[in-house]
């Protein structure tokens, strides 16, 4: 049986698949510079909507898991594969080490896999052009970290409490939706493990995720 906030969450795709559907129509055959401009803002608009409720429906529900023990060296290299055109149209750089290649640890690949987009996108977001995103993954006997570092502004200390909290976000009206790193500290969570921040040297920001290797 669904939650109240995955009825609601869920009902909301249907107007925006409709909405979406008919701005894109009006933009195909509208011949008014305009009316295909406004179409065009309803489209971005739609789809913002659309991603904010998938957000929304991540979150709110108990999110399933399909726990497995993997090599976590391909589930890193494969995201950053992907998202390879978003660094390089940034012009940044990413720099990747692991301790061990053949480490394996018991997790959700797709969950992990989220939070490693979210957490790449949002470095990326705020690193400047030229900058280097490192991305280190080690291990001890029971748990497993991975820690992305970027070069950025860093986070001011009077947001560092409330990053993680559903709908907070320091970027402007329509960039953020505050939903991204509240979506990774819940599946960190769900994973037994911890999520902190700290200060980067000498400019920028850390996130540390702590997972256990074993649940």
């Amino acid at each position: 049986m669904k939650s109240p906030q995955e009825l609601h969450t869920s009902e909301l795709n249907t107007p925006l698949g409709n909405i979406l559907g008919f701005a894109e129509f009006i933009e195909d055959k509208s011949k008014e510079p305009q009316t295909r401009q406004d179409a065009t803002k309803i489209i971005r608009a739609a789809i913002y909507s659309r991603e904010v409720v998938k957000k929304l429906m991540l979150f709110s529900c108990e999110m399933p898991q399909d726990i497995q023990v993997i090599p976590i060296n391909p589930i890193i290299t494969q995201a950053l594969s992907l998202l390879s055109p978003n660094f390089k149209k940034a012009k940044i750089e990413t720099s990747y080490t692991i301790d061990d290649p053949d480490l394996k640890a018991q997790v959700d690949p797709i969950q992990l896999t989220q939070v490693l987009f979210n957490l790449f996108i949002n470095a990326i977001y705020h690193s400047p052009e030229n900058s280097v995103i490192k991305i280190q993954v080690s291990n001890n006997k029971n748990n497993l970290f991975i820690e992305i570092a970027d070069e950025g502004k860093g986070i001011q200390q009077k947001n560092k409490e409330r990053i993680f909290e559903p709908f907070f976000t320091t970027k402007p009206l329509g960039e953020g939706s505050g939903l991204g790193l509240s979506v990774v500290h819940g599946i960190v969570k769900s994973h037994r493990g911890t999520i902190t921040t700290f200060q980067n040297k000498p400019k920028g920001s850390i996130f540390k995720i702590r997972l256990p290797l074993k649940l």
